[in-house]
């Protein structure tokens, strides 16, 4: 049985993306005063008093009539509140009942679901008694404030109240995955394709995904986290803001997975941006392979296009040119779950050589203790040492 699910749904700029963080205790949201700054939707994994659950956070349920995403940011609101075993649905008590509160909260008492208000932004005692009046919706309701972290923990006492005593067993992360690459190669595609449905919001705009969204996905017996980057360009023009923390958190991706997959557009030729990536990949230190993404967009392809995209691969990525390549296709959906047999494969590269240096550190350790006095006696070299030596 899986964790229970916890929605955060309401209005665009209510604060739900502050509260996600708040109990999360990190910032895993973009947070700004703009609204439609989530999009997709976010899952964060929360433990409170002996009970484990899995926090989403969602995009406004009223998003700018101006964004390009309007559509798809509601669509993957409704998606996330329908799966939900509980919905905390957050409303604004600086302002107080908007008609589009009373809107989606009647449109959500229809799911039959439970529910539990929260009054966010109740800052001080005077805001606090003013959002006595969202008990009118006759749902159980919960005062906090985001900002200074008041009334948190009774709410999340209320939530782990909803569901069972028995605790589920967290479900372990084997391999983490990073897809880096500039904006617009098709990371967002490639995850759908992986974990089978639209789990991520995609377009032919630069920088539609603006939080690094992680999922989780099982194969065989390994449970891997795919983690979907922001696309990062060399420059962002001033005043962006939004792309440039996101920026941040897709090279905090980067430095903190297992292994980077650089996600490349085949049907294009490597631009400045991308040899640069490669280089502060093979500096990371860690597991990577590059993915030839939009290879059905190739024109005139022969027997021989493979071998071609490979010698500019060579030479546009020297530091790169001994990972492993996959040539993949999201719209035919082609060799994209390939993407998980090679990282695997790559994290017990990864494995074997950390235990191998683990050795050659116990060897020398080993040799530094019992090293001889000033008889000038020859050292034997122990088995453990000479078995590693001989594996480099």
């Amino acid at each position: 049985m899986n964790k229970p699910l916890v929605t955060i749904a309401g209005r665009s700029n209510v604060g739900k993306s502050t509260l996600f963080n708040k109990i999360l205790e990190k910032r895993q949201s973009l947070v700004l005063p703009k609204s439609g700054t989530t999009r997709d939707y976010l899952e964060g994994q929360v433990s409170w008093r002996g009970k484990s659950f899995t926090l989403i956070d969602t995009g406004g349920l009223d998003p700018d009539k101006k964004d390009k995403y309007k559509k798809e940011i509601i669509t993957q609101a409704e998606k996330a509140i329908k799966k939900a075993d509980l919905i905390l649905l957050v409303l604004d008590a600086k302002i107080g009942i908007m008609p589009e509160d009373k809107k989606i909260i009647s449109k959500t008492r229809k799911l039959g679901k439970k529910i539990i208000i929260v009054a966010n932004k109740c800052d001080n005692k005077k805001l606090r008694d003013a959002a006595e009046v969202f008990k009118n919706f006759g749902i159980e309701l919960c005062k906090v404030s985001s900002i200074n972290g008041s009334g948190v923990g009774d709410l999340l006492d209320a939530v782990v109240e909803v569901f069972p005593k028995k605790e589920e067993d967290e479900e372990k992360i084997q391999i983490s995955i990073a897809l880096i690459g500039k904006p617009n190669t098709g990371k967002s595609s490639i995850l759908n394709s992986i974990f089978g449905e639209e789990r991520m919001i995609t377009g032919s705009e630069p920088h539609t995904t603006r939080d690094s969204q992680s999922v989780l996905v099982k194969s065989g017996d390994t449970t891997y986290k795919i983690t979907d980057t922001a696309g990062i360009r060399r420059k962002t023009r001033e005043g962006e803001e939004v792309e440039k923390m996101s920026i941040e958190k897709s090279k905090m991706a980067m430095r903190t997975c297992d292994i980077v997959a650089l996600v490349l557009d085949s049907s294009e030729e490597a631009t400045s941006q991308e040899k640069r990536l490669g280089r502060e990949i093979s500096l990371a230190n860690k597991k990577f392979m590059i993915i030839a993404n939009k290879w059905d967009l190739v024109k005139e392809k022969d027997e021989k296009s493979g071998d071609r995209f490979l010698k500019n691969i060579k030479f546009n990525f020297p530091n790169l040119s001994k990972s492993p390549i996959l040539f993949t296709s999201c719209k035919e959906n082609k060799n994209t779950k390939q993407i998980l047999v090679v990282a695997k494969k790559l994290f017990a590269e990864q494995e074997e050589e950390k235990n191998n240096l683990k050795l050659l550190k116990q060897a020398e350790k080993h040799e530094t203790d019992n090293r001889p006095g000033k008889s000038g006696r020859k050292i034997r070299k122990n088995k453990t040492q000479r078995r590693v030596l001989g594996a480099r």
